[in-house]
């Protein structure tokens, strides 16, 4: 069993304190003593301004954020850095790339914040049913991101997280993995940088050519160097045109 990190546990405190298992941040931002700004910039997708020494402050978002999903979670984001004890700066401001990077370089504070979202959003008690209630799949990935009304990204890494099955999903842009999240049971590496191999579904997402809508099987020596030469790994694969970038199911199926 996992270890409960700091942002997941702030995001209980949080949902038992407002007695409900899915908080709505937009009206629960008012009683923490937020207000809520959306604003037409290019620089940002979130940032929080607060008072020194005063428990309150403005939480702007970026207005053109085209996904709701994308901007709840953005918004569930600059909540922690709100929250949680570390994250006192009295300015922050959060790029796309600081926002539901699940990259192992990311930023600590950004990642304990990205953890908080996730739980907030997407609470474990309430996930783990779904997760458990098929194989793994990206429609079922698809469909916790719109029942919790959170992106893909955060819903996919909400997978893994909690998913019992040997399975990953791997980010990749611009032909190359650039993060990659396993569930606790997938024992494979995948480093960030390697290069999408031919042969691979993904492969075909940046060469614009169709994949499959289930996982099927793949030399999984395509994905990484570190497993059997026989050995197989189910993949599916799907282009994100909106992000230049391609999601990745693998699954070690037994």
């Amino acid at each position: 069993m996992r270890k409960l990190v700091k942002g997941a546990a702030y995001a209980r405190a949080l949902a038992r304190e407002l007695q409900s298992d899915r908080v709505d941040l937009w009206r629960a931002a008012p009683r923490l003593g937020l207000e809520i700004r959306e604003l037409s910039a290019d620089g940002f997708d979130g940032a929080l301004v607060r008072a020194r020494e005063i428990p309150c402050g403005i939480i702007a978002l970026r207005k053109s954020i085209r996904e709701l999903g994308r901007k709840n979670f953005t918004l569930a984001h600059e909540i922690a850095h709100f929250l949680l004890p570390g994250h006192d700066q009295t300015e922050l401001v959060c790029t796309k790339s600081d926002i539901g990077n699940w990259g192992d370089r990311s930023k600590h504070i950004e990642r304990e914040a990205d953890e908080f979202a996730a739980e907030v959003l997407m609470p474990t008690l309430v996930v783990r049913p779904i997760v458990d209630s098929g194989e793994p799949s990206l429609q079922l990935i698809e469909k916790i991101a719109k029942r919790f009304e959170t992106s893909l990204s955060a819903a996919a890494w909400r997978y893994c997280d909690l998913a019992k099955e040997q399975c990953a999903i791997v980010w990749s842009t611009e032909g190359r993995i650039a993060w990659s999240k396993r569930s606790e049971t997938f024992v494979f590496s995948l480093r960030k940088g390697t290069p999408i191999q031919q042969g691979t579904f993904a492969s075909r997402v940046f060469a614009a050519m169709s994949t499959p809508k289930q996982p099927q099987a793949v030399p999984a020596n395509l994905w990484g160097s570190n497993f059997a030469e026989d050995a197989q790994l189910w993949e599916q694969s799907k282009a994100l045109p909106a992000y230049s970038s391609a999601i990745s199911l693998l699954w070690a199926r037994q």
